[in-house]
């Protein structure tokens, strides 16, 4: 049984009849004393190389936990680093899209501008062209109607001239003697009647004017003059078919 402070205070020895204590029973006490102290200072190397160790370690932990502290730390600068440097990195790359966005839509925009400009300024020379070209085709049109009712007058004119020309008594000087002639004379009225006179007659023009008339084309005035002109002609020539006939 290990000693205790308390029985080591208490420790009575019995005494020899000459007044000492029995050295029997006092070297006993301290082989025990030594002994329990051994154990003791076994006891305490032994603490202290747990406490040594377990202090090793806590310094080991400690300084585990200084690393530890130190990666959380680190890693939450990272964290922090990376966290600002993304929230950089969008708001840049936000920033850069916006930018594009608004230049495109500028863009876009300036074109659909440019192309509206030109379609109105294309839209307006063709209203210009077609409106100046309408008015030129009406002043054409008016100085055509103009020229036709000119035309149409001078034409009305000659053709009354003509008319007058036709309808004088000159005409009724001339034919009256074929006319006295072909009353005295039975035979030539007869042929007269068998053919239509008009249709003789027309052809007669014809065949004296159609050669002046093929030679260059009249218009209707200038056949009108040219049928005139040649109405003596007819009129000598069947004035002298009739006295052949006669004779």
């Amino acid at each position: 049984m290990t000693l205790t402070s308390l029985d080591i205070q208490n420790k009575t020895f019995q005494k020899k009849k000459f007044g000492g204590f029995d050295p029997d029973e006092v070297d006993d006490f301290l082989d025990q004393i030594v002994h329990d102290y051994e154990d003791v200072i076994q006891k305490n190397r032994e603490l202290e190389k747990d406490l040594k160790h377990s202090r090793e370690k806590l310094g080991y932990f400690d300084e585990l936990k200084d690393s530890l502290n130190e990666s959380i730390i680190v890693a939450q600068d990272t964290a922090n680093k990376v966290k600002s440097n993304a929230s950089n990195e969008a708001e840049v790359i936000v920033k850069s899209a916006n930018q594009h966005a608004e230049e495109t839509i500028t863009a876009a925009q300036a074109k659909a501008d440019r192309i509206l400009a030109d379609a109105r300024s294309k839209a307006t020379e063709m209203i210009t062209e077609s409106a100046n070209n309408a008015k030129q085709l009406a002043r054409e049109t008016e100085d055509l109607k103009k020229k036709t009712r000119g035309f149409h007058q001078r034409l009305s004119l000659m053709l009354e001239s003509q008319l007058q020309t036709v309808k004088s008594n000159e005409w009724d000087d001339l034919l009256k003697p074929f006319s006295s002639y072909v009353d005295e004379h039975t035979v030539l009225k007869e042929v007269l009647k068998e053919n239509d006179t008009q249709e003789t007659v027309e052809k007669e023009l014809e065949s004296i004017v159609e050669p002046e008339i093929q030679a260059e084309p009249l218009d209707p005035i200038a056949k009108a003059q040219a049928i005139f002109d040649a109405a003596p002609k007819l009129e000598d020539e069947i004035t002298s078919d009739a006295l052949s006939t006669e004779g």
